[in-house]
């Protein structure tokens, strides 16, 4: 009976945000080979706004952005109670930038540039871990 269960539960949404449309646009086609459904920002400004709307399982987000960056967007996220169970994965070419996204709370960090397979294993584990199945 178990096994039924997880047929009728939705495809996990994921937000993904990066300020470079054709990263974007690759991590976009990485995510649909994962059937999940998803919500794209271009900018952290554009991504609080579809927080303020939608409640994503996964969040990935890029941390160099201009005007609202990652952190801030990350911050965000923190204060708002909706949002806690949100997993959240950072991508980022600023290693030096993590341990201050680490206090703030995240389950994952990806160094850019990354290989597509590395990439899809890391965003399947995080939202396995979402779904229980693992």
């Amino acid at each position: 009976m178990a096994g039924h269960e997880s047929d009728a539960r939705q495809a996990p949404l994921v937000l993904l945000v990066d300020d470079e449309p054709g990263l974007l646009k690759l991590f976009s086609s990485l995510i649909e080979r994962l059937q999940c459904r998803q919500l794209a920002a271009l900018s952290g400004d554009e991504a609080i706004e579809l927080l303020e709307q939608h409640t994503p399982d996964l969040l990935i987000l890029d941390l160099a952005m201009p005007v609202v960056s990652g952190i801030d967007v990350l911050r965000h996220v923190r204060r708002v109670p909706r949002l806690s169970a949100m997993k959240v994965i950072i991508l980022t070419a600023r290693p030096n930038l993590v341990p201050e996204v680490e206090e703030l709370g995240i389950d994952f960090w990806i160094a850019k540039p990354i290989m597509p397979h590395d990439f899809l294993a890391i965003v399947g584990e995080v939202l396995g871990d979402v779904h229980g199945e693992r």
